[in-house]
């Protein structure tokens, strides 16, 4: 029965081998009942065949009109089947559930009620299978998408249709995932699915992805094999993996032989040859494509000028960037806001506002409308030029033209704060802050706070750092270091402590920079006592002491005369991981000079060359000034000449503590000759030096010799008039020789320039006029005593107003003298 069953379908079949065997079988019939009816009536050819043709009609349209019947019912009992299986799909409410999040895209809820259905023993659908896979493909969830596609195919109740394998295979190309891409395509024809152009496409596109061309190449080339002919998207897929792989001429290759196959290329395969050449830096090569697409008759787009554009800008070609952004608006292309960002960017890495500016108006008058991108360039272009209030101007011309500035755009215009000093600003900042629904954060009142500080206001850093509590906002090391910091500057040291205390109290690590800043300021103010505490501290909870903190203590010391100090923590330099450097050792030789221990200090030098320092200007200077002070010139002699052998140049001061020495040794001839060898040097002599020399004269009761250099000291000095102390030195000298007439000529020519007699100038001269029993003149220089206060002299080397050295007041030794000056 079997086998009578099966001959009857293959010759009831509509395929053509049932046809030709049916034929053949009715003919073979049809001829042998003929044959045996010719025998008793003989029947014409013609009608034979003419019959044998008309049963065979017949006989094969019966066939055909039964497949056509049992094809409708087929398809109804199909499409019964599939809307009761829809119904039934729907009907269940986990399965109805499911299909809903699928279609709105929500795959956590989608997912859960598949797992719930599978739970409670619910054999969900091909249907729901088909729904979930989709929605989880399209959310990229590659994954899960992959999971459930193998679920399907374990659970038995049939194969996946072509649309999800094509979104499983495209959401593996996005994800970059080429294996898995090539594994689903490979998979199709065992679930009795076709790849389409569609697939081929997702596979190709996972190659380009990643830049991998040769298998891009290869899967293209599968493809036209499979009878599949590629299509403009197949080649741009290709194109776009050349351009990722930096391999301009293959892509230029493949442009050509798209072409020549037929096929027509768009912009998106031109604009991939064009990226590839921009990446590989040849922007010409990348305009020659732009002309080519053109004069091919394809319109070039947007991205076609946008990526020479941003490799122009990129390559500080911004002329040329701006030239192209014009023939794109000329070519009647209107550019986006994308286009004007890249020329932005460029402005804004270098600062160049006043072209960004323009830019922008240009971009308002054309009517293309700006980003938040657009504007926080823009701001940070502004905030590069310390620009604070352009930088708000930008954020409210935002907030007019409703586009949102996010936290990026605050944070940039932050910048402008951290540059200026307008404490006004921070205010209409945090109000346009506000305005936007964006809160300060730490970066932000930081910023404030150390606006104010650079404003010298403590009060108002203080103010920002309250009020950054207060909103709850928890202040970082750099807040408070930023309060320290003004109220140092103010000098209010028990304000800076007091914050220093809070920082540590509220558990923040103290930097070194920090304790610097009090060190260095404490310092200046000559509170050794308190630097001291201060270091110690340091010390003590492990915070390293740097070299500048112990120099700015042993120079308080020093300016203290405090030696022992000085070398206390010199020594105590020496012991740290500080380094002690010239300024360390030149202050504690300073401290000895000032202390009139020459021995010292040059025991402190023969240390300091030891320990392999080169001395300095200063270091010398403090030297010889040390020889000066205890009136030992040879001494003094010697540094200088080792100066000079160390081919270190003297300076002004140099030759006053030389001359100074000699003039205390006391050797006038010696101090003569060092103030005559100072322009050979280079060094103009100053009023100090003349000063000391005139006095070491009058010291030796040459007032003769004395008046000899103040002479030269006028003719040398130009408009600038001599110190009081010289005039009062030579008077006083004249004075002392018995010679008042001299000395009364002095005093009426310094009274007559406006400079000060000292009262021990009037006693001197009224003593001798009395003892030559002049009284008359005694009595008048006794009158002019009256308004002076007992005991004013003149100190020598110090110096108010019009007294100063008259190269000072010049300009012409000040620079140096500070130099030498700065321990």
């Amino acid at each position: 029965m079997a086998v009578l069953s099966t001959c009857y379908s293959f010759l009831t079949g509509s395929t053509t081998q049932a046809v030709v065997a049916r034929i053949s079988i009715m003919a073979a019939i049809t001829s042998t009942i003929f044959a045996l009816v010719d025998v008793r009536l003989p029947v014409p050819a013609a009608m034979e065949e003419l019959t044998l043709v008309a049963m065979l009609l017949l006989m094969e349209l019966s066939f055909n009109r039964r497949p056509e019947k049992d094809l409708k019912h087929k398809s109804k009992a199909l499409a019964s089947g599939r809307q009761s299986a829809s119904q039934k799909c729907y009907d269940d409410p986990l399965a109805g559930k499911l299909q809903a999040a699928a279609k709105a895209g929500d795959t956590e809820v989608a997912e859960a009620a598949m797992e719930k259905m599978l739970q409670s023993g619910v054999k969900p659908s091909l249907v729901c299978y088909g729904s979930l896979i989709c929605s989880l493909a399209k959310a990229g969830e590659v994954d899960k998408a992959e999971f459930w596609l193998k679920a399907l195919e374990s659970a038995g109740i049939g194969c996946p249709n072509g649309i999800c394998l094509n979104m499983v295979i495209s959401a593996c190309a996005k994800a970059s995932k080429v294996e898995r891409a090539e594994h689903w395509l490979a998979k199709m024809p065992s679930l009795s699915l076709t790849p389409d152009v569609m697939s081929y496409n997702a596979v190709i596109d996972a190659c380009a992805r990643t830049g991998d061309v040769s298998r891009a190449e290869n899967w293209l080339q599968k493809m036209a094999l499979a009878g599949t002919p590629p299509n403009v998207v197949s080649y741009s897929s290709v194109l776009h993996a050349c351009a990722r792989s930096c391999d301009p001429l293959l892509a230029e290759e493949w442009l050509e032989k798209m072409s020549k196959e037929g096929t027509s290329p768009n912009a998106i395969c031109y604009n991939a040859v064009i990226n590839a050449w921009c990446k590989e830096g040849k922007t010409r090569r990348a305009a020659y494509w732009l002309e080519k697409m053109s004069e091919d008759g394809v319109a070039p787009t947007v991205n076609s000028y946008s990526t020479i554009i941003d490799k122009l800008a990129k390559a500080g070609d911004i002329d040329g960037a701006e030239s192209l952004l014009n023939r794109m608006a000329e070519a009647g292309i209107v550019g986006d806001a994308v286009s004007y960002n890249m020329l932005f960017s460029a402005y804004s890495k270098s600062g160049d506002l006043a072209r960004a500016t323009a830019l922008f108006d240009q971009m308002m008058q054309r009517k293309i409308s700006p980003n938040t991108v657009c504007f926080n360039l823009l701001i940070n272009a502004h905030a590069r030029q310390s620009d604070s209030f352009g930088a708000l101007r930008r954020l409210t011309q935002m907030r007019e033209l409703g586009i949102q500035a996010d936290r990026v755009s605050f944070n940039t215009a932050i910048k402008a704060f951290w540059r200026s000093s307008d404490t006004r600003a921070t205010e209409t900042l945090l109000h346009e802050m506000s305005a936007a629904g964006i809160k300060p954060d730490v970066a932000t009142y930081n910023a404030f706070i150390s606006t104010a500080s650079r404003a010298k206001d403590a009060a108002k850093a203080e103010s920002w750092l309250r009020r950054m509590q207060a909103a709850g906002v928890e202040a970082d090391a750099a807040s408070y270091c930023s309060v320290v910091d003004a109220f140092s500057q103010s000098g209010d040291i028990r304000r800076a402590e007091h914050w220093l205390e809070k920082m540590e109290s509220s558990g923040l690590q103290v930097s070194a920079a920090t304790y610097s800043l009090l060190v260095n300021c404490i310092a200046k103010m000559g509170d050794i006592e308190r630097v001291e505490l201060m270091i110690k501290k340091m010390l003590k909870t492990g915070v390293e002491v740097a070299s500048s903190n112990f120099n700015a203590l042993i120079s308080a010391c020093s300016r203290k005369g405090d030696v022992d100090r000085a070398e206390y923590w010199l020594k105590r330099m020496l012991e740290s991981t500080a380094e002690a450097d010239v300024a360390s050792y030149s202050s504690v030789i300073h401290a000895c000079a000032k202390s009139n221990n020459l021995e010292r200090a040059e025991a402190w030098i023969e240390k300091m060359e030891k320990a392999g320092v080169q001395a300095n200007t200063v270091t010398y200077n403090s030297a010889i000034n040390a020889c000066a002070r205890c009136g030992n010139a040879v001494r003094a002699e010697y540094w200088f000449k080792k100066m000079l052998d160390q081919g270190i140049q003297p300076g002004v001061l140099t030759f006053n503590s030389l001359v100074n020495a000699c003039a205390k040794a006391p050797d006038v001839v010696k101090a003569e000759f060092w103030l005559q060898e100072m322009p050979k040097h280079g060094i103009q002599p100053d009023d100090v030096t003349y000063s000391t020399v005139i006095h070491a004269c009058g010291s030796e009761q040459d007032p003769e010799r004395a008046e000899k250099w103040l002479t030269e000291l006028k003719e040398n000095s130009g408009t600038e008039k001599p110190s009081s102390f010289c005039y009062n030195s030579v008077a006083q000298a004249w004075c002392r020789a018995s010679d008042p007439d001299r000395a009364a000529l002095l005093l009426k020519e310094a009274e007559s320039f406006g400079i000060d007699i000292t009262y021990a100038s009037l006693a001197a001269i009224n003593s001798a006029y009395s003892r030559a029993r002049r009284q008359q003149e005694a009595d008048f220089w006794a009158a002019k005593m009256q308004g002076v206060p007992r005991g004013s002299c003149q100190a020598r080397g110090q110096y108010k107003g019009s007294e100063r050295p008259r190269q000072m007041q010049q300009g012409q030794q000040a620079p140096r003298r500070r130099k030498e000056g700065a321990w």
